[in-house]
């Protein structure tokens, strides 16, 4: 069954970049719809960390204060090996507004762009899934399931997602924002490869009372990275880099739940024996008394980049069209920059009478930033004042800085680095 309407854009996917783009669609006055496949937002995510440029776009929405009241403000990163404090960065000393990285849960920042959304009489269809996309013809028509749960079993029962019913949705444009798994980059066919050996890593949330709440601290060893994130009140996040996927078994069996459930995805549990272990080993100046852990889980993380950012009507951005390491919270950040620049051009063309070609820049440019963040194409280069352990770890370090553009290259420089591209 069939039902047919149009639309100005169509923007799949409603994680962060996802919502950021239909909000900043709504903001300009062009007609929007947004659709996921989820029934919800996330209710736990990896993602927990604004950059400065994030949070300045999001200011210019008016959502800046309100996040603020709700996360936590770091304005240091300081780099450890062992009980050795190797270096800082200072975020205190960039340029703007927001001269700070605000710590906060993805989940609650998807929510208060939801509700910005709904304001602007955009509802995210959820339940809503992309199973076809033509770009041809200068407009570009999607096919999309709308999903209803079903129980089934006889003996015992249980439910599932099926399809109710289909809808054909014809758009000037599509956003592709649909995260890893992508439905548009995939109807694209557009190759989305690994670019070097997965990472796995072990992620702790828990409550401990310690001093340094202001700043996040990146442990680089000979062989892992590992990041503790400061939250709101005495609550912290750990993550640490595991050796292999062996590692994710718990030592005891006595948690009845074995796995995480985050999205679509289940991932393996860790107890907190290993949280003892790997703080040990790896940060014996973290001595605070660990308190309740809320949420354990090893993940793993890969680095990959689309060989194209789109073309003609259909358009990707945000983890659609990148992954990278989560220590540096880059991959979502650089992803708002993302889609605030193809909103833009987006907007030149439905309203301003540019050439579609227009975009074509948007995806020049972004191919550039990635293959540079993810040390494909330039290199860190070490001056006089960086010091040995600097000089031996700046590639390394790259992907640990929460910043990207001018502001990545500023807080470089601080120790002596800098970033050819």
């Amino acid at each position: 069954m069939f039902g047919k309407h149009k639309t100005e854009v169509l923007v799949v996917g409603a994680g962060p970049v996802g919502l950021f783009a239909a909000l900043e669609l709504a903001e300009r006055g062009i007609e929007v719809e947004i659709i996921d496949g989820q029934w919800r937002t996330a209710a736990h995510s990896y993602a927990l960390a604004l950059h400065p440029a994030s949070l300045e776009l999001l200011d210019r929405l008016g959502l800046a204060d309100d996040l603020l009241g709700r996360g936590h403000v770091v304005d240091t990163v300081a780099f450890y090996d062992g009980k050795e404090r190797r270096g800082e960065l200072r975020l205190g000393e960039l340029p703007g507004k927001f001269p700070f990285v605000l710590v906060l849960p993805q989940q609650a920042l998807e929510d208060t762009l939801e509700k910005r959304l709904a304001e602007e009489k955009v509802k995210v269809r959820w339940n809503h899934r992309l199973s076809k996309l033509d770009g041809g013809g200068g407009q570009a028509t999607a096919r999309i399931d709308k999903l209803m749960k079903e129980a089934s079993g006889y003996a015992y029962s249980a439910t599932g997602w099926v399809v109710d019913k289909q809808v054909e949705t014809r758009a000037d444009f599509v956003v592709g924002a649909d995260g890893l798994k992508s439905a548009v980059r995939r109807e694209l066919d557009v190759e989305f490869p690994e670019l070097g050996p997965r990472q796995f890593f072990g992620v702790f949330e828990l409550n401990a009372a310690m001093g340094g709440a202001n700043e996040v601290r990146v442990v680089l060893d000979e062989g892992t990275t590992n990041v503790l994130w400061p939250m709101r009140g005495d609550h912290f996040r750990w993550s640490f880099q595991l050796a292999d996927d062996w590692e994710f078994v718990p030592r005891s069996r006595t948690k009845s739940r074995l796995t995480v459930q985050v999205g679509d995805e289940a991932y393996p549990y860790l107890d907190e024996d290993k949280l003892h272990e790997l703080v040990a080993a790896r940060a014996p100046w973290f001595d605070a008394e660990i308190g309740e852990v809320t949420w354990s889980v090893a993940v793993r993380f890969e680095k990959r980049l689309a060989s194209s950012f789109g073309s003609g009507r259909v358009w990707l951005a945000g983890d659609a069209a990148h992954v990278a390491g989560p220590v540096g919270v880059q991959s979502m950040n650089v992803g708002f920059r993302e889609a605030h620049d193809l909103v833009e051009a987006i907007h030149a063309v439905l309203r301003g009478g540019a050439p579609e070609s227009t975009l074509d820049a948007y995806a020049g440019e972004r191919r550039h930033e990635w293959r540079t963040l993810l040390g494909l194409d330039g290199a860190v280069q070490a001056g006089d004042g960086a010091g040995d352990w600097m000089r031996a770890r700046g590639e390394r370090i790259l992907p640990c800085v929460p910043a990207s553009g001018e502001h990545l290259r500023r807080l470089l420089a601080q120790v002596d680095l800098t970033l050819e591209s």
